[in-house]
């Protein structure tokens, strides 16, 4: 996981970009809960919603601390805010210590320009995608290249639009961002939070049957079944690796291609979460 945390807190390097692409589950956690371990894939310190008005310094100040130990994700306010153009001055202080950031309500492609201008070259961005403007111009957020992925503020965009929370209302608009992000060449869309703890597991298989890659989590203990969700199951991969020894020099028709190409595709998203 990054931040870079192992559950017993032990550090390791900055995350490489095909790890930012893998990350399955990205825990939001507040810099004033304390405590940095998380079985997550990817720990973000939430400077947005995780920070109460009258704390906002003094959670910078705690990002700041943790930075020390091993390089941080942060989630950061809107751009062109006052808290956003704070949380992007302690990204510039971070410097090579900033893993990356989450941009909340990101509203196009102008946003992540001035978020990227604002931080160190090259530090990764997931766009939050909150808002009915937002969705709409999904593609050109998708295609900027400082974007690495793309990630859905469902809660903010049911208070935007007025849509329910259930799957059928939500189709359309996950469906939008899926289909983005593959137009752009990165990596599947990241869902909102996964929802009840005994519903993580059914949330993920749910949201990867739509083309999503990974979730937004909000307590530790449902990223196993997040994981067990956003996993090839190991008779998935066994089937698929059947598939390709018997057809080793690849189809026999062109309509046999794209089974042989999610056959490939799944095993290989298979061995590289077995090697994060």
């Amino acid at each position: 996981m990054t931040l870079a945390h192992t559950p017993a807190g032990a550090a390791s390097a900055a995350p490489a970009p095909a790890r930012v692409a893998l990350a399955r589950t990205w825990m939001l956690r507040s810099p004033l809960a304390g405590g940095l371990e998380t079985a997550a894939d990817v720990l973000v310190l939430d400077l947005e919603d995780g920070l109460p008005a009258g704390r906002k310094g003094e959670g910078r100040a705690r990002a700041r601390r943790a930075a020390e130990e091993s390089p941080v994700w942060l989630r950061i306010s809107a751009a062109g805010t006052r808290e956003g153009e704070d949380d992007l001055a302690l990204g510039r202080e971070l410097d090579g210590r900033l893993a990356g950031v989450v941009l909340a309500m990101c509203a196009g492609p102008d946003d992540v320009t001035h978020v990227a201008a604002s931080l160190p070259a090259g530090v990764p961005i997931v766009a939050m995608i909150e808002s009915a403007a937002a969705l709409l111009v999904a593609p050109a957020i998708a295609a900027h290249p400082a974007t690495r992925r793309l990630a859905f503020g469902t809660g903010d965009f049911r208070r935007d639009t007025g849509m329910g929370a259930d799957r059928m209302a939500l189709s359309w608009p996950r469906a939008q961002l899926v289909v983005a992000s593959a137009a752009a060449g990165i990596a599947g869309p990241i869902d909102g939070p996964c929802g009840p703890l005994e519903q993580a597991r059914e949330a993920a298989t749910h949201a990867v049957a739509m083309g999503f890659t990974g979730t937004l989590a909000l307590r530790d203990a449902a990223v196993a079944g997040a994981h067990a969700g956003f996993t090839p199951a190991p008779d998935e991969v066994e089937r698929a690796r059947a598939l390709l020894e018997a057809t080793p020099d690849g189809p026999v028709d062109g309509s046999y291609a794209p089974t042989l190409a999610r056959a490939r595709a799944l095993v290989e998203r298979a061995e590289a979460l077995a090697a994060l």
